[in-house]
């Protein structure tokens, strides 16, 4: 989404997230948990159904990463691309020769739909959840895909694992699909302690080599080794409370934006962002053998293009520069022509909601998977700094210079779309209403909202064991 304001960042910081710098073409964008001490991960008693890793990121006495145990690890990327290019892309199986049986239930599912449904998506902004209220109040139902961030969860600052215990939450008491993508924040100057601060936009980073990142010995390749497996120690904590992951790291590489993205000539014929892209990808496949990981490519170019063994889903980000429902079938065309093999490619972000009867016309090919606006003011009514306006009782309403109230109901009417009350029961998952719909409903009992279409979800308090 579009650079923050000073002013939204100063809001939304405290718990949740953000932003992707677009553009604005209409088309094609120019683009807590730690493990236990001996690095294990906690019981399935304790986190759920799920498999687990069956190497486990080894930590220190501090519940860190231990940096020695995990600079022994190197990824031979020539060694990788060898093995890659030996096997032809499966697009009807996962990537992950380590995907356990609910990433490989959720993947047949997407799957099964691609093409015939599109899924409703929405990126969390904060604990309020006001899209989502937006969503319940308009449609009395809820997106299938909600998406989260491992934004607070690397660098020099405190750890914040909210996100990661609403992700835990949205699948196991809501039934919902969970994505992540990363804003990977590193050292805003590597080389020099004085300066303090970390950042992903490239603009906001004096010294943070790609090129260092992905060569060991480097202060830089310490750096990214540490953060890539703090995440996998958040990704393993999914994993173990059963929870797949539509797992979307190095987002919109094809512009300079964000410090992993294609900046110069230099990096693109070093190719770095592919060899960081391998490195996430060993590491967490081949290391520490992830089980519940569904990969997404968002590189959005060529010269970011990947072996496709490496990805089940190619996306593309999108944010128009003024009000639009259309197929986004530039975008489309765009992307399928990047990717070779019948890869399922998804509306990754967008400004928009694309009409589903425009999407599912007679003629139109852009039959996107599923569809993720941006948080705040892409759903709801905003103030000019980004702040959600409210009604008496905390109630938002929908953002009209994005959606109407009518488009928005017909949308979650459609036949073509999958929202939360229509998904089946996933394992190892409950249905109860959120707990931000029950605050609300109890702040507000004579507001009026559309027929709830979330019949079978409890309105019951969840156990309270169901996060740990």
């Amino acid at each position: 989404m579009r650079k923050i304001t000073a002013g939204i960042l100063a809001l939304s910081l405290a718990l949740s997230l953000c932003a992707c710098d677009q553009t604005g073409n209409s088309n094609v964008p120019s683009d807590g948990q730690t493990s236990s001490a001996d690095g294990q991960n906690p019981s399935t008693e304790q986190q759920g159904t799920g498999s687990y890793a069956t190497n486990p990121v080894k930590v220190d006495e501090n519940g860190e990463v231990d940096m020695e145990a995990a600079l022994a690890y190197e990824t031979d990327v020539d060694a990788l691309l060898k093995e890659l290019e030996a096997t032809t892309p499966d697009p009807t199986k996962p990537v992950s020769k380590n995907a356990n049986e609910e990433t490989v239930a959720l993947f047949n599912f997407l799957r099964e739909n691609y093409g015939k449904k599109m899924f409703a998506g929405q990126q969390l902004f904060n604990e309020n959840q006001y899209e989502d209220l937006v969503y319940y109040i308009e449609t009395g139902d809820l997106p299938a895909i909600k998406g989260f961030d491992f934004i607070f969860s690397t660098g020099n600052q405190e750890a914040n694992d909210y996100q990661i215990d609403e992700a835990i939450k949205w699948h196991t008491e809501q039934n919902g699909i969970v994505t992540f993508c990363w804003h990977w924040k590193v050292p805003v100057n590597i080389n020099n302690d004085k300066v303090p601060g970390i950042a992903f936009y490239s603009d906001e980073i004096q010294d943070f080599s790609i090129k260092n990142a992905v060569t060991p010995g480097t202060k830089e390749y310490e750096t990214v080794i540490k953060d890539i497996d703090t995440v996998a120690l958040k990704l393993q904590r999914l994993e173990a409370a059963g929870v797949p992951v539509l797992w979307r790291p190095l987002h919109e590489a094809s512009g300079g934006w964000f410090w992993w993205g294609v900046k110069d000539k230099e990096s693109v014929k070093d190719q770095c962002f592919q060899k960081l892209w391998y490195m996430v990808y060993d590491r967490l496949e081949n290391y520490h053998k992830l089980t519940n990981l569904i990969w997404i490519w968002n590189g959005q170019n060529k010269i970011t293009a990947v072996n496709e063994n490496t990805f089940d889903i190619a996306g593309i980000d999108v944010y128009p520069n003024s009000e639009t429902h259309e197929p986004q079938a530039a975008s489309y065309k765009a992307l399928d022509d990047i990717v070779e093999s019948d890869k399922m490619l998804a509306l990754t972000e967008c400004g928009y909601i694309p009409d589903p009867d425009l999407v599912f016309a007679d003629g139109n090919e852009a039959k996107w998977l599923y569809y993720l606006p941006w948080c705040g003011e892409f759903i709801c009514n905003a103030g000019p700094t980004g702040n959600i306006i409210t009604q008496l009782g905390g109630t938002p309403s929908v953002n009209t210079s994005r959606i109407s109230s009518e488009l928005l109901k017909k949308v979650y009417a459609s036949d073509n779309v999958i929202t939360l009350s229509e998904l089946p029961d996933f394992d190892g998952t409950q249905k109860f209403i959120p707990a931000y719909i029950k605050t609300w409903r109890y702040n507000n009992p004579d507001y009026e909202t559309a027929e709830s279409k979330l019949t079978a979800y409890s309105s019951e308090p969840a156990p309270s064991e169901a996060i740990q």
